[in-house]
């Protein structure tokens, strides 16, 4: 159902070819709202893409390596140039590896910081000075549990780095609430996914998911709905907020 505040505005979601950030962009479409779908795999982002147009939305998609600067200003410039504005964006880019601390390696550590802290400090650089210019939006990044307490299929740069997601983000709140413009976060628990699945069978996805109050594993659609309400007019006085999305797990830290 198409909202008034979101009708005729612009979303643009990284890391959206799968996952919670195609779940964003199929939200955000549902609403109304134009969406720009990038992904460092142009194929998985047109997935999304047929997707939403499928149920009747607008949307483009967009190859962009959310680690390069350069690329991600051309992105940002790309979406002005489609739809003539920015309102929305969801900085949703992330990695990690479950590796122990003695496993981990150098290329490790800048994979894993490049792509999910780098990418959010980029995104919001690029984002930020046309919403100020337009008068306001809203961003929301994707932080984790394991930004907040300790999980155990989190490796400790990824940790440190979703901990630095939260931080960047009051920050940017604090700096830019002036302008009308509110940074907020997300912290998932576990997520369904695919890369999920990639790295745990599914008997270790169950054992981590009994680490949530709530004895089930997280769907993307469910932390999409936090970045949509995030970006909503019901959350104008929210900003600098991380909002755990965790099945209950941040109560037994």
């Amino acid at each position: 159902m198409n909202d008034p505040h979101f009708t005729g505005k612009t979303a643009l979601v990284t890391g959206s070819g799968a996952g919670i950030g195609r779940a964003t962009a199929k939200a955000f479409a549902a609403k109304g709202v134009r969406v720009v779908v990038s992904d460092i795999s142009l194929a998985d982002a047109e997935d999304t893409v047929a997707s939403i147009r499928d149920g009747g939305g607008e949307a483009a998609a967009m190859q962009c390596d959310a680690t390069d600067g350069a690329a991600v200003e051309r992105l940002v410039q790309a979406t002005l140039d489609r739809f003539g504005s920015l309102d929305f964006a969801h900085n949703n880019v992330g990695v990690g590896t479950g590796k122990s601390i003695e496993d981990l390696t150098e290329a490790d550590y800048r994979l894993i910081s490049d792509t999910s802290l780098k990418s959010v400090m980029l995104g919001m650089k690029y984002q930020l000075p046309v919403m100020r210019a337009q008068g306001g939006g809203a961003i929301v990044n994707t932080a984790s549990m394991a930004g907040i307490s300790t999980v155990q299929t989190a490796d400790i740069v990824y940790a440190g780095a979703k901990a630095g997601v939260i931080q960047m983000t009051a920050h940017a709140a604090r700096t830019y609430a002036p302008y009308d413009i509110r940074v907020n976060c997300v912290a998932p628990g576990l997520v369904r996914t695919k890369i999920l699945s990639e790295m745990f069978t599914h008997e270790q996805q169950m054992a981590m998911a009994d680490f949530h109050l709530i004895k089930r594993l997280i769907e993307p659609e469910e932390i999409a709905a936090a970045a949509i309400f995030l970006c909503s007019a019901d959350a104008a006085m929210i900003t600098g907020h991380c909002l755990p999305v965790d099945g209950g797990q941040s109560a037994i830290r």
